[in-house]
Order: C-alpha cells, then sequence, then structure tokens
C-alpha cells in the first residue's frame, strides 16, 4: 500500500459497462500520479473537484496486456479524503 497527497488536476471517467471507474491525475509535490477509483470509491470521488486537495491510500495492480503483451501499473484507491 502507498499514499499520495496532492491536487486533483484531472478528472477522468472511464466506466466501460458494469466496470465505473474515475482516473483522478493528482500533482504532488514529487511529481505526477494517476489513481484509479473502482466501484464504491468512484462514487465517492464524483464529489471531489478539480483543486482540491487529497490523500488518498492505493494498491498496486500491474498487469500486462492481453493483446499486446504490454505491462503496466495501476495504482487502485483503497481510501480516499479532501485535506
Amino acid at each position: 500500500m502507498g499514499i499520495i497527497t496532492g491536487k486533483i488536476t484531472e478528472k477522468e471517467d472511464l466506466t466501460l459497462g458494469v466496470h465505473i471507474k474515475n482516473k483522478l491525475t493528482i500533482k504532488t509535490e514529487n511529481g505526477i500520479a494517476f489513481v484509479e477509483c473502482r466501484g464504491a470509491l468512484k462514487r465517492l470521488s464524483d464529489e471531489f473537484e478539480v483543486g482540491d486537495e487529497v490523500i488518498i491510500e492505493h494498491g498496486y495492480d500491474g498487469r500486462t496486456s492481453k493483446k499486446s503483451g504490454i505491462k503496466h501499473n495501476n495504482l487502485p484507491a483503497i481510501s480516499i479524503r479532501k485535506i
């Protein structure tokens, strides 16, 4: 588990069918992180606005694409709150 603290600079709805999720772009002191808010956390993240300062606990969900073989990391949120 990791923790990211920063400002939301973008919020993107990536819902596809029954898989509901938002991708939040978070600007931190050290860079930028892209965090996925899935399921109930997607609905919670809908309440946040661009510019909000947040603290996010996240997990790690690395995967290899079955179609292309490309490896990528997902950072799924475990909790999110405004600070």
